[in-house]
């Protein structure tokens, strides 16, 4: 997953002390879930039987937390390069938000902050610290989208994130570290940030509810923009963690502006799916103008060496737990970029790739240097490490 570094004594600690065999309470609550999906059953016992130690930034997922903040700056230059919001299509519903009006009209304010979907978010590490990027509640009686508009972050421009994992056990570490902190707790509270326990495959299977559910929708839809503010929904429970596949968090037509996917292509099951199909899947809730902005692995002899012999060698020389990695599972920037084209062609019926001005791709090569953390560096991308993002096409104007 990175390339080596010689861990200081308390990771290393933490790493030889990983359990050899998965408890088997994990092992239940996971192979009761997800056959039909992308998920790998082996791979997600592995990282379940991780999760009491995810939050450890000296622990096994300590080249996760050094990786986070080159997230966010890899985001925010897509961003600045082009972004979402300068799209003039929007009308369908915000995502974990009510917009609409007093008409019961869809807004189509531009300034409303972006919506995030950050697909495999395990215990959170990136989520939680995206939600810190939301601004806090307006006060009573202040515009609530001014109150957003005025302070949304000049980096992530977040007004809202749905977080996805189909790991029970990753969700409820996850939100339980969510709620220690007061100003992420208050997100939980009135829905702007959602921990969901599901998969990939089953929000888009409720992204197309039957007629029936489409109008029961719509009809509490318009219960709940007569008694809540025009553009914060704020339920009365925190958001569910429920391992339901049956309901959706969201609204019946989701898109979202920004969907992240991190180092999460590279386990995908190839028995019942690929990830070509993940990532049209994932291209599906992406709103005309939106990124789909990921990390993950090159599949050649350097990353091999690093991120398989090298970082999963036992302690002191690896960083990362043994079987973290499959190096045939390792994806190529030339292949993303090709599946991503094709996905959208399939998608918008368009052949630039997008329907009305094409698609955008961007690709950097990321490195760790000991000492001084990861860095972007262009033309690395076949060493190991890279970050990758596609843009929709823009729907006409």
């Amino acid at each position: 997953m990175a390339l080596p570094f010689r861990p200081c004594g308390s990771a290393g600690r933490n790493i030889s002390l990983l359990p050899r065999h998965v408890p088997k309470s994990i092992t239940t609550q996971v192979n009761r879930v997800w056959y039909h999906s992308s998920v790998s059953t082996d791979e997600l016992t592995h990282f379940s039987s991780l999760a009491s130690s995810w939050w450890d930034p000296l622990g096994p997922s300590r080249i996760l937390h050094l990786m986070n903040p080159l997230r966010h700056d890899f985001i925010a230059s897509c961003i600045a390069e082009s972004n979402p919001l300068s799209s003039h299509n929007y009308e369908t519903s915000d995502i974990l938000t009510n917009s609409s009006g007093a008409n019961g009209t869809a807004s189509t304010n531009t300034n409303r902050g972006l919506r995030y979907l950050d697909i495999g978010c395990g215990g959170g590490i990136f989520a939680e610290s995206l939600a810190r990027t939301i601004p806090p509640l307006p006060h009573i009686g202040t515009s609530a989208n001014s109150n957003i508009n005025q302070n949304l972050s000049p980096v992530t421009q977040a007004s809202s994130i749905l977080a996805i994992d189909p790991s029970p056990v990753m969700i409820k570490i996850a939100t339980s570290h969510a709620r220690a902190d007061p100003l992420v707790h208050s997100h939980l509270q009135s829905g702007r940030f959602k921990y969901e326990n599901t998969t990939l495959e089953a929000l888009l299977a409720s992204n197309s509810p039957s007629p029936a559910s489409t109008s029961a929708s719509a009809s509490a839809s318009s219960s709940s923009s007569s008694s809540s503010s025009p553009s914060l929904q704020q339920p009365s429970q925190p958001p569910s963690t429920s391992t339901s596949t049956s309901t959706s968090p969201s609204s019946p037509h989701l898109q979202f502006d920004i969907i992240t996917l991190f180092e999460v292509l590279e386990h995908v099951n190839p028995h019942t799916s690929s990830p070509r199909s993940f990532i049209k899947q994932c291209l599906q809730l992406l709103q005309p103008g939106g990124w789909l902005i990921g990390s993950t692995i090159a599949r050649t002899l350097p990353s091999y060496i690093l991120n398989q012999v090298i970082a999963e060698a036992p302690w002191p020389i690896g960083v990362v737990p043994r079987g973290t990695h499959e190096w045939d599972k390792f994806v190529n920037e030339d292949e993303l970029k090709r599946w991503a084209g094709k996905g959208l062609r399939e998608i918008d019926g368009s052949s630039d790739g997008g329907d009305g001005t094409g698609m955008r791709w961007k690709c950097v090569g990321a490195i760790y240097f000991p000492g001084l953390g990861w860095k972007l560096i262009p033309g690395t991308e076949r060493l190991g490490n890279y970050f990758w993002a596609v843009q929709r096409g823009r729907a006409p104007e």
